[in-house]
């Protein structure tokens, strides 16, 4: 089989997919989709940027079941492409099983992983309003959240990279390394 043309980035709230995906794809010479971007673009129905919603306004419109379908979807549309880049996926998109064996299939997945209290530390710093998962604070839910999702990423990541000790441009040369080395 050929190695896969996108590399996916997977892990918890604030593990620095976004970041670090965009670090990582100009290191790499790559295009960068953020997966939850697609999905509030694919929500509003391709229309003006300033009607684009939020992931909370998206999950609030059309309930978790709605966004994850939605999301399914964009992952399907993102790496069915065939282009070549990375892409932040959303950090529930591992629980369903048919995602997991799409992104093994279709990219090279790396699992973002941090400890819970440096996960914490970021949220706590991020203006982004993310939607409950459990109806608790994100910072409260986060060790519920891993528990259910790590086997998860676990499961599909070629590669896992601790994002609590380096800065992101650090991190982005040393995984563009790892991923060059066959």
């Amino acid at each position: 089989m050929t190695r896969p043309r996108a590399i996916a980035l997977v892990g918890l709230r604030c593990s620095g997919k976004t970041t670090l995906g965009r670090a990582l794809a100009r290191e790499l010479g790559l295009g960068f989709v953020d997966l939850d971007d697609a999905v509030a673009w694919a929500a509003s129905e391709g229309c003006c940027a300033q009607h684009i919603p939020t992931v909370a306004h998206v999950v609030e419109t059309l309930g978790w079941d709605g966004f994850r379908e939605l999301e399914s979807r964009e992952l399907q549309r993102v790496l069915e492409s065939g282009a070549e880049l990375v892409v932040a996926t959303g950090g529930g998109v591992v629980e369903s099983p048919a995602n997991r064996e799409f992104l093994r299939a279709h990219a090279t997945c790396v699992w973002l992983d941090a400890p819970l209290e440096t996960l914490r530390k970021r949220l706590a710093l991020d203006p982004t309003v993310r939607p409950s998962l459990t109806g608790r604070s994100a910072a409260d839910e986060l060790a519920e959240i891993a528990a259910r999702r790590e086997p998860c990423y676990r499961e599909v990541a070629a590669h896992s990279l601790d994002t609590s000790q380096e800065s992101p441009e650090a991190l982005a040369r040393a995984l563009a390394r790892r991923l060059r080395t066959p």
